[in-house]
């Protein structure tokens, strides 16, 4: 199985602890994350584990505009 790792290069998505919604969101990004190259997978490092209400979010890296920041 052929997959990619956080050392081959930049991360390819980014993690975030979102609490709230629409435009009252705060978004936290507590990692990030690389794609397999089957596309079947990701690898993440999570540099954070909320313990509050809310929801975990990966984005495409560099897609701040919605990322709300």
């Amino acid at each position: 199985m052929a997959t990619q790792t956080k050392n081959d290069k930049a991360p390819t998505h980014e993690v975030f602890h979102v609490v709230g919604e629409g435009n009252k969101a705060r978004w936290t990004k507590i990692g990030v994350g690389w794609a397999h190259q089957d596309s079947d997978g990701m690898s993440l490092a999570i540099n954070y584990s909320p313990l509050v209400t809310g929801r975990t979010v990966i984005r495409k890296a560099g897609r701040k505009e919605e990322a709300g920041q």
